[in-house]
């Protein structure tokens, strides 16, 4: 017997399934077109527009628990979702129902006429509806894919924030970091301010804040972090925030992430203060970022799927050990280089457990298989993620560890 939310949720599905998510289509012609039909070009809210090659989801989330605190109201557009496609479109940690989905699709199906749109502009415009008829103070939008030609940037941020700059979808944006630095800066606005969250930005940042005059802070130069065992030490020109509490997120580039998250609230200057900010702290939470599934054996999950991204994770394994085996449950996108960042995992994954994802964009399971074989000793292939999850777990023993990672779509399909 199906009921009126069953049936929701299976129009929604079956609007998803009609486009293509794995299918990248930039460019921002046809969106200023629907944007102006449905009278969204210029909304009433604080824009803050988040890109760069990893963090950018542990940023937005950030500044969602720091705006809660100084008591702003927010919308929060983020990609891609890992189990459910209401996970990009939070309003005020709420979760967007499916029918405010399928009400926003359905005026977004109204006023596009015979413009064509892709599965990501469809998202963020019906995010954007969703936001602005809820009357949110804030919108945190998370860049898709580079930055200058992502439907993000549709909307003009009131402050733009580029995480870290690395090796990524070269297809798209270019095969070096200057290239793919001028794609990000494309978020900037004039005379706004930009937060650039890694140390020794590339000079296409620096010279796109200069051109366009605003206002450039970097990590460690015009902002600071000092981390000790009790706490850490936030410090930007006059203000000054000590022995606030430790992220609950594994990993030190999550320090860099909030840092940069707060140093954007800081420069619009919200009120915020030390106890404020300890309390986002408590509040910061997102999936799958060395996420703990379970203990004994231990499980976690984790999106790395990139260069940058897997060289921090491995960085932690190694920081990290464990006194038995460490398992890894991993499939990856055929554009990322693998073979780059494998040797990164050498002596730190005793076992590689592999299987091929969906969709066209998948590595297939024979260049994997091929690919690893030049770099790690041992690794078997399964039919699918949960196969491969249940038997690592049936062969772990309770000292041993359990990695499961390389794309969003490894931890939808293993944990679905």
């Amino acid at each position: 017997m199906t009921t009126p939310k069953t049936d929701r949720h299976q129009l929604l599905t079956e609007k998803l399934d009609s486009l293509n998510q794995f299918k990248i289509d930039l460019g921002l012609d046809r969106l200023h077109q629907v944007l102006e039909v449905m009278g969204l070009t210029h909304p009433e809210a604080t824009i803050f527009t988040v890109g760069g090659t990893n963090g950018k989801g542990s940023t937005v989330h950030a500044l969602a628990a720091l705006l809660s605190v100084a008591g702003k109201s927010y919308g929060a557009f983020t990609s891609p979702h890992i189990h459910r496609f209401n996970e990009r479109i939070n309003i005020n940690g709420r979760l967007a129902e499916d029918e405010e989905i399928l009400a926003a699709f359905a005026a977004i199906d109204e006023a596009r006429g015979e413009v064509q749109l892709s599965y990501f502009e469809y998202a963020f415009l019906a995010a954007l509806k969703i936001f602005v008829d809820e009357g949110v103070d804030c919108l945190i939008l998370e860049v898709g894919l580079g930055g200058r030609l992502d439907a993000t940037n549709a909307l003009d941020a009131d402050v733009a924030i580029i995480t870290t700059v690395d090796i990524d979808h070269t297809e798209w944006l270019g095969d070096d970091i200057e290239s793919i630095a001028a794609e990000k800066a494309g978020i900037m606005r004039a005379h706004r301010p930009v937060i650039y969250g890694d140390e020794s930005p590339p000079k296409s940042i620096t010279a796109a804040a200069s051109k366009l005059e605003a206002p450039l802070l970097c990590f460690q130069q015009d902002y600071h972090l000092q981390v000790q065992a009790e706490g850490f030490d936030y410090h930007h020109g006059q203000v000054s925030f000590t022995s606030l509490p430790h992220p609950k997120l594994a990993g030190d580039w999550q320090y860099r992430n909030f840092a940069a998250a707060l140093s954007a609230v800081l420069k619009l200057e919200y009120p915020v203060d030390a106890e404020m900010v300890a309390q986002s702290l408590k509040h910061w939470h997102v999936d799958g970022r060395l996420q703990t599934i379970q203990q004994q054996p231990l499980v976690l999950a984790d999106v790395a799927h990139n260069q940058q991204a897997a060289s921090q994770l491995a960085q932690w394994l190694k920081d990290n050990p464990v006194a038995g085996q460490t398992r890894a449950v991993f499939s990856v996108l055929k554009d990322k280089h693998l073979a780059r960042w494998l040797p990164d995992f050498a002596g730190l994954i005793d076992h590689w457990m592999v299987f091929q994802l969906a969709g066209e964009r998948a590595m297939a399971l024979d260049e994997l298989k091929i690919t690893l074989a030049d770099h790690v000793k041992l690794f078997s292939q399964f039919d699918d993620g949960p196969t491969a999850y249940q038997v690592a777990l049936s062969v772990s023993e309770e000292q041993d560890r359990i990695v499961v990672f390389g794309s969003f779509h490894v931890l939808d399909e293993v944990f679905k």
